[in-house]
């Protein structure tokens, strides 16, 4: 019982960290200066710690946020007095703790926002604001930030050792923004939620495969940016997106492991959510200067989701629309992936291959598994059983997700029972 206790307490911790960890380092950056996010951020952590640890014994008290807002708090306040802050503002911080119960929704939520925009204002690379955003303010750790953009956990733990000086740096001299228009960093907005849902729609975790929290805080992030931009057709494609494949979330995964597309009941999809797909898509349509990415991949996305069947779906359409969003990524494998397993469907299969082998000689570490899982999907569509045994068991040199391996062994285990002759 005491064990279930516990697992109960990991669970709320973790979804309460997902939930509320973005809405506490705005907040306090907002209110104790972004000069400070490196204590701010660990004072967060380290609540979220306390929390599970005390929790245990003195039992879960009803206002969560208000608790971890509190002890963040008192351990921001020792973090900037040990720092040697000079005594005048530590007297204005001890103030701000007896107001903490005076903010609402809408204040945390423009603070996160905020703090968006303070991050992609930072004179860094594109890439760099994409790994302190992640980081800072998602509370994504180096490994999640790795899977995301596709880089070498070194490399993202050096940037963000590096950013620190200068985010202290670019905060002394930078005036608070008052939010209304995106136009210069709407790019790094919509970036930041597309792959906070993305990571969410197939967590980089050990353990994971589908980690709800961050796929609705995404939507949530992403709500928010539209209400002050009702008519962007981008925000409302990425909208689009993520409502259409949240759609899907019930079906596709079943005792563990992932359900393929082919096989998912989609009985079991969520119409109230592919309606609000529509809404959204349907907003997009105007105002477009040019076709985005998000438009594209949210077309794919309805195409998939009025689609009677996986026999009975266009795939000819979504291949075409896949060769558009190769035109704007001509460097993504995953892309050219997705085009050629949606080809997959109705061209030759070995004339597929030969695309495939093309694409060997670019891949790396972080896109290995899946090239190697697709090309020995393509194997398997052939029937060329041993073959395609070969390259699954290879993509699981190159992931430790159990929800992959189990999808992988269970592909293995389908051929070597006999269900399909060697």
């Amino acid at each position: 019982m005491n064990r279930d206790f516990d697992e109960s307490i990991h669970t709320l911790t973790d979804h309460l960290f997902r939930e509320n960890y973005g809405k506490m380092v705005s907040y306090l950056s907002q209110k104790y200066g972004y000069k400070e996010i490196e204590n701010i951020v660990d004072a967060v952590q380290e609540s979220f710690e306390t929390a599970l640890n005390t929790w245990k014994f003195s039992g879960i008290p009803d206002n969560h946020f208000a608790w971890l807002y509190r002890v963040a708090v008192n351990k921001l306040l020792n973090k900037i007095k040990y720092s040697g802050i000079r005594k005048s503002n530590v007297d204005h911080l001890d103030i701000a703790e007896e107001i903490i119960y005076e903010f609402n929704e809408k204040e945390l939520e423009d603070s996160l926002l905020k703090l968006l925009i303070f991050f992609s204002k930072i004179d860094f690379s594109e890439r760099n604001k994409l790994i302190i955003s992640l980081y800072f303010l998602c509370g994504f750790g180096y490994e999640e930030i790795a899977n995301a953009l596709i880089l070498k956990n070194e490399t993202v733990k050096k940037v963000i050792l590096r950013s620190k000086e200068n985010i202290k740096q670019f905060a002394e001299k930078y005036d608070d923004f008052q939010i209304g228009s995106f136009d210069d960093c709407r790019k790094h907005l919509l970036k930041i939620m597309y792959l906070l849902f993305n990571e969410g729609y197939k967590t980089s975790q050990k353990k994971g495969s589908i980690n709800y929290d961050l796929c609705y805080e995404a939507i949530r992030l992403a709500k928010l940016v539209q209400s002050y931009d009702v008519r962007n057709s981008e925000i409302n494609s990425l909208l689009a997106l993520m409502f259409f494949n949240s759609a899907r979330f019930p079906a596709r995964i079943e005792k563990g492991t992932w359900v393929s597309l082919e096989d998912q009941d989609r009985d079991l999809w969520d119409k109230n959510l592919i309606y609000e797909g529509f809404y959204y898509l349907e907003l997009a349509k105007y105002n477009q200067a040019n076709l985005s990415k998000y438009y594209i991949e949210a077309l794919i996305g309805s195409v998939h989701c009025t689609s009677e069947s996986y026999g009975k779906t266009n795939w000819q359409t979504i291949s075409f629309l896949y060769k558009q969003i190769e035109k704007i990524e001509p460097d993504s494998i995953s892309v050219k992936l997705n085009r050629i397993i949606s080809e997959s469907n109705f061209k030759n299969i070995n004339t597929l291959l030969l695309e495939v082998n093309i694409l060997e000689g670019l891949i790396t570490k972080e896109s290995a598994f899946t090239f190697f899982s697709s090309k020995a999907h393509l194997y398997f569509k052939l029937r060329e059983w041993n073959t395609a045994i070969e390259y699954y068991e290879l993509s699981l040199n190159y992931t430790k997700n159990k929800t992959d391996i189990y999808y992988i062994d269970g592909k293995i285990a389908l051929i070597r029972k006999g269900l399909y002759p060697i």
